[in-house]
């Protein structure tokens, strides 16, 4: 039965390509800061979840394909359907690229996901090239949609000139199958601190409980898989030969008891596999930290966003500074990694408020940091009131690796040269880099430290 569905329906799964090294992923988008780019999480679950069709990856990304290679896929293929990746910052490249397909192959269903057709999907789903928007990458409606149900949820989409959508289906848990590992080029992805090579990207909780006001991915709605399905994933994954597993999760720890039983499953059942997740600083302690260092997890990841308390407050953040101390002090006695991000130039951020994060990040003793000019993110409520009011023509917004939209009470030039000088001050520290070679336990450790610290150079001295 499964041979004669795979004959049935070939689908090509497609990250377009774009002009800069741009990461599509799980409602966000951003260029690459570096050298670093990981699996789509997007098509990483949606392999899972259409294993019974004949599914083709395209990373037009990391593969550096043009659009050429989308042409020739789409023929020997024979695709019916492409479910494409598109994003905020691409956008008018992205609609381009669905042009230039359907032109030439017009009977080809193009499904599209991400930032932008999630945010804006009824605008989104005008244009004349798009048949479908896909609103959860998670959800086993696709499959419906595939066959031709018009009951479909999850999917605003076109019939006979009409949009339609029916429903989300609001579920509370979603599930698929592993993905298909075979269908990626697996050896060309790399995280900036990976541990081992090669790995894959797994979800555990899809969205976020928490309401931080510059984030919009609490806007997606909130669900979680089973703890034997997701140990599993990653028994196979070990199996498979993957060495090391990232939690793609937004927020991974969002209790201390599933937190708990995910990491007492993988130690009883002597999974050994290496992994990194995102926590929050409220949603663990010594216990927990010690018992995630345990069951393999070598960092976390935390948004630790400013150092300054009363910034913390204005963009809901639910974290108090001592808290944040508290952690990554415990985080550096376990010998548990850690890399800490913030964001710089808040809207009515202060020098002495920003110099508050560069002095915090230092104080915390993190492994890595990841400094961030704030944008306004469509979709959240801070990002949203501001794009009221600065009245940005179109649908592409800023990219948080490279744009800036001055919002703060200082300069713009001194927003910018107090970016750089966090850089600086954090990364080019003697005392940060000897500890840094000390602690390095492995050779992709140093392989990336060596490779992302010279793209670190190298972005620095451009921008001087």
């Amino acid at each position: 039965m499964n041979a004669k569905k795979n004959r049935d329906c070939n689908i090509l799964l497609l990250n377009p390509p774009f002009t800069k090294k741009i990461q599509r992923d799980f409602l966000c988008s951003a260029s690459s800061k570096a050298k670093y780019y990981w699996p789509p999480i997007d098509f990483v679950v949606l392999s899972g979840i259409l294993k019974d069709y004949n599914v083709t990856i395209l990373d037009c990304i990391i593969e550096n394909k043009n659009i050429s290679s989308i042409n020739h896929t789409i023929r020997n293929k024979k695709i019916d359907f492409i479910i494409t990746l598109c994003s905020a910052v691409s956008l008018y490249e992205d609609l381009k690229t669905f042009k230039h397909i359907k032109l030439r192959c017009p009977k080809v269903k193009i499904i599209v996901i991400g930032d932008i057709a999630f945010f804006e999907s009824k605008n989104i789903i005008k244009n004349k090239y798009i048949d479908a928007i896909l609103l959860d990458f998670s959800s086993q409606e696709i499959k419906k949609y595939i066959k031709g149900d018009a009951k479909v949820k999850d999917i605003l989409f076109k019939n006979k000139g009409k949009i339609i959508f029916n429903s989300k289906s609001n579920s509370k848990t979603f599930s698929y199958d592993k993905c298909q590992i075979d269908l990626f080029k697996i050896r060309k992805y790399n995280i900036p601190y990976g541990k081992f090579h090669p790995f894959l990207p797994i979800l555990v909780n899809y969205g976020c409980q928490f309401n931080c006001t510059f984030c919009a991915s609490n806007k997606i709605g909130f669900k979680q898989r089973t703890l034997d399905e997701v140990v599993n994933e990653i028994k196979y994954y070990s199996q498979q030969g993957i060495k090391e597993v990232f939690i793609r999760d937004f927020t991974f720890t969002v209790s201390k008891e599933r937190t708990r039983d995910f990491c007492q499953r993988l130690i009883n059942e002597k999974i050994n596999i290496a992994w990194s997740c995102h926590g929050r600083v409220n949603q663990v302690d010594s216990k927990i930290l010690k018992l995630m260092k345990k069951a393999g997890c070598y960092l976390i990841f935390f948004g630790v966003e400013s150092g300054n308390q009363d910034q913390l407050n204005k963009i809901q953040k639910g974290i108090t500074i001592k808290q944040i101390k508290n952690v990554f002090e415990e985080c550096n006695k376990l010998g548990l990694k850690t890399l800490a991000s913030f964001i710089i130039g808040l809207p009515n951020d202060t020098k002495e408020g920003i110099l508050d994060t560069i002095i915090l990040s230092k104080k915390l003793r993190c492994n890595y940091a990841s400094f961030n000019l704030y944008v306004p993110r469509h979709g959240s409520v801070l990002g949203e009131n501001i794009l009221k009011k600065i009245k940005i023509k179109g649908y592409n917004y800023f990219d948080s690796s490279t744009d800036f939209y001055n919002l703060t009470k200082i300069p713009f030039k001194e927003v910018i040269e107090l970016h750089k000088y966090a850089i600086k001050k954090f990364y080019f520290s003697p005392k940060y880099i000897i500890r840094q070679i000390k602690e390095i336990d492995s050779w992709i450790q140093l392989k990336y430290y060596i490779i992302n610290g010279l793209e670190l150079i190298k972005r620095l001295i451009k921008h001087e």
